[in-house]
């Protein structure tokens, strides 16, 4: 494939979370560890990796852009890497937990549906409606009646789940109960895990976080194919980890198949988990695309409602081409990275300059935190201002940096830094700390 400017401009600057020194994105490794669920068929190493393969190839292809590898170095049967990883004692997962589905119907939810009204809206009303059954379609004019069809729609479905078994004849889903195939305890151990950046199980994992109903899973068969969310201990994609389950491509549960009735090939079977599952997840973490439900044929980041894995896949390979309702994003990575050039040339107006114009081309619907992304990059900006001795800019940028992602301590840091220090030693002081990357939420697909 011919390189493009995102490919030429990866391969000389930076695309990690240090402004010098960093890893450039093609020589990114990502950490690979493998769940296994005795209850389910088992994970095929040679099926990894050859989706890994596939993976890299999809993300090059759409976004014109050099992708990390991965490494499998890790093995875990599910018991222990949930019960290593998943403590609902943890203050990190107290909330997650607290916002669990445990099986409780309508009224267990209604507690979560403010947070939960704030969440759907990240999308258009028309954009939801799509994932509605068509009779019900001219009854839906608001977020409220949205809301109110997930309700009944999410609610029966788990009713539906918990009357499955699995090949083992052990229940499928026991909402509340069964940690081991709920997405709040697996959110909960991917943040506390240290050791790995992508985590492929063979698992059902239940869409039960109330505060957070993904569209795609919650208006549809209410299970998880995959997850971009904040990790505080990788940096590998800027403090995120990635999972996805090769449960919907292999199950026997026929109800839950995302293969539309039909046996699939080995190399089929790769390319969903590969090209349409995990290079999704890649784009989220990288480019911070969310889920879309409406943009063209062919995009990478779409969830159509209805299609399964293998319409999703069918329609990749169709249409190879770059979808240009996701370039705004690209480009805005595109330019945050130009200020990175910048930056380590010290052409700290150049630098400042460009960066400040990232931060505006950054579409509002953003994965993973628009307002963190943007606290990264005005972080870079207070240095750059910093290393030009524009100290009152500096220090601005660096407030602003702390207000906007407040978790932040690298931005705490230069803020304080700025303000301790005498002004007339503030230019001489070279902008050379380490940024603190964005951090997503999580999706599923």
């Amino acid at each position: 494939m011919r390189r493009g400017w995102f490919a030429t401009l990866i391969a000389a600057t930076l695309l990690s979370s240090s402004a010098s020194g960093a890893t450039k994105l093609e020589d990114v490794v990502l950490t690979v560890a493998l769940v296994e669920d005795p209850d389910f068929p088992p994970l095929d190493e040679q099926l990894v990796k050859r989706a890994l393969e596939h993976a890299r190839k999809e993300f090059s292809r759409r976004f014109d852009a050099p992708a990390p590898t991965f490494e499998v170095k890790y093995r875990f049967d599910v018991e222990g890497f949930l019960g290593a990883y998943g403590n609902p004692r943890d203050p990190k997962c107290k909330e997650l937990y607290a916002g669990r589905y445990k099986g409780g119907g309508a009224t267990e939810l209604r507690p979560h549906q403010a947070r939960a009204l704030r969440f759907l809206k990240k999308w258009s009303l028309d954009a939801l409606k799509g994932f509605i059954e068509d009779d019900a379609k001219d009854r839906v004019k608001s977020y409220e009646e949205v809301y109110d069809y997930y309700v009944a729609r999410y609610t029966g479905t788990v009713a539906k789940l918990t009357k499955l078994k699995t090949p083992k004849g052990t229940p499928l889903v026991e909402p509340g109960r069964n940690e081991h195939r709920s997405f709040v305890a697996w959110m909960c151990a991917l943040e506390r895990q240290e050791d790995s950046d992508v985590v492929i199980t063979n698992t059902f994992i239940l869409s039960d976080l109330l505060t957070e109903p993904h569209p795609h899973s919650v208006f549809g068969k209410a299970k998880i194919g995959g997850i971009a969310m904040p990790s505080g201990h990788r940096s590998a994609l800027g403090g995120q980890v990635l999972l996805a389950t090769t449960f919907g491509i292999d199950t026997q549960v026929s109800e839950l198949s995302e293969l539309g009735g039909a046996p699939a090939t080995f190399d089929e079977r790769a390319k969903i988990l590969g090209a349409y599952l995990l290079a999704h997840e890649v784009a989220h973490a990288i480019f911070g695309i969310p889920d879309v439900f409406d943009h063209p044929l062919g995009c990478l980041m779409t969830s159509r409602p209805g299609a399964t894995y293998r319409d999703g896949i069918q329609e990749l390979e169709a249409h190879p081409t770059p979808c240009p309702r996701c370039q705004p994003y690209v480009v805005a990575r595109k330019t945050m990275d130009q200020g990175r050039v910048a930056f380590d040339a010290k052409r700290y107006g150049d630098a400042r300059r460009l960066l400040l114009t990232a931060a505006k081309k950054i579409p509002k619907h953003f994965h993973g935190g628009r307002r963190r992304r943007i606290a990264e990059i005005v972080l870079l900006a207070s240095r750059a201002s910093e290393g030009s001795g524009a100290t009152n800019d500096a220090v601005k940028f660096a407030k602003l940096a702390v207000k906007l992602d407040p978790r932040s301590s690298a931005a705490s840091k230069q803020l304080e830094a700025l303000t301790v220090m005498p002004k007339r030693e503030m230019p001489a002081l070279m902008a050379s700390r380490a940024l603190t990357s964005s951090t997503a939420t999580t999706t599923d697909r």
